[in-house]
This record gives C-alpha cells, sequence and structure tokens, in this order.
C-alpha cells in the first residue's frame, strides 16, 4: 500500500489482528492472550475518538491497562483513524455531491424551493464536515479557562475598599462615645 492509498476496512481488520497476536506472542498475560476481542474492541474505541477513561469503564479494564493498549497498539490506532477519516470524507464529498445535485432539479422549480428548508442542507453539510473532522483529530476541543488572576483594576479596587474600611473604624474608634 502506497502512502497516497488508504487502507481498506479488511486491511486494517487485519492490521489490527496481526498487532494483538504480536503484543500477545511477547506478553503471555496480556489481555491480548487472554481475551483477545476485548482487546480489539478497545483498539477500535480508540481508534474511533473514544476517550481513554470512558474505555476502561466500557471494557471494565483498569487505566493503566488501557494506556497500555493504546501504547502497545498505536500503529494500528492511527491506520484505522486513517481509514476512519477517508471513509468520512468520501461519505462528505457524496453528500455534497447529492445536495449540489438536488439545489440544481430545485433550482428552476419554485415551488420547491419555497417548500424546502436551506437549514436541513446546511445542517447535513454540517454533521459530515464534523465528522470528517473529529476523524482526522480536528473535531472540537474542549474550551480551556486560564485564570490569570486578578486585573490590575481590581487590585486597586480592593484596596481603595480596604483604605475605605479602614478609616471607617479609625472613625468609630476615635469618637468619643459619651456614657451618660
Amino acid at each position: 500500500m502506497s502512502d497516497d492509498e488508504l487502507p481498506t476496512l479488511k486491511q486494517v481488520q487485519k492490521s489490527v489482528a496481526k498487532s494483538i497476536r504480536t503484543v500477545g506472542g511477547l506478553h503471555n498475560s496480556r489481555m491480548e492472550v487472554t481475551d483477545p476481542d476485548k482487546a480489539r474492541g478497545i483498539i477500535e474505541y480508540i481508534a474511533m475518538g473514544g476517550k481513554l477513561n470512558d474505555a476502561a469503564k466500557k471494557f471494565d479494564v483498569d487505566l493503566k491497562t488501557i494506556y497500555r493498549v493504546h501504547q502497545d497498539h498505536r500503529e494500528v490506532i492511527g491506520m484505522f483513524r486513517e481509514y476512519n477519516a477517508g471513509e468520512a470524507f468520501l461519505l462528505k464529498q457524496r453528500t455534497q455531491a447529492m445536495m449540489h445535485k438536488k439545489m440544481d432539479m430545485m433550482e428552476n422549480d419554485e415551488e420547491q424551493i419555497k417548500k424546502t428548508n436551506l437549514r436541513d442542507f446546511a445542517q447535513a453539510a454540517s454533521m459530515m464536515n464534523e465528522g470528517y473532522q473529529n476523524a482526522i483529530g480536528e473535531g472540537a476541543k474542549a474550551a480551556v479557562t486560564i485564570n490569570v488572576g486578578p486585573t490590575f483594576e481590581d487590585v486597586q479596587r480592593h484596596l481603595e475598599e480596604i483604605r475605605a474600611k479602614v478609616r471607617l473604624a479609625k472613625n468609630v474608634t476615635e469618637t468619643p462615645i459619651d456614657l451618660c
């Protein structure tokens, strides 16, 4: 298979099975020997974009084992992801072609244009693109918020509040109290 050629599903499945046999042959006590179907499931789950923590829960395996499987089979996981990205891209391309064809058919039919909600087309295109982006590892990322601390203005405001409280406290203690 050349670098430009996408792997087929059959090639990916054979590579996963070979990787499981190879790792299992090196270590007789590993999951690849004791439960190769579970190992295959974990590899496929990770390759499909599943989170490692979720894989540990789903397959009832400790996280350390999940990390090891991820590390030991990183090449076939990459191959599987490449296959998934290719399939997602082809599906996206086909959907876009069908959408163009449908739009061309509708172009001269005013009644059909009025009936059709273009949001449906846009939503389908967005979903296909999202699937493709996820498959190549460029999907939506969790937003990371970094708190760099208070601003200069916040500190000034806080200091002014403290000064006001100190002035108020001084006024209260300096005012003579009339006990009679």
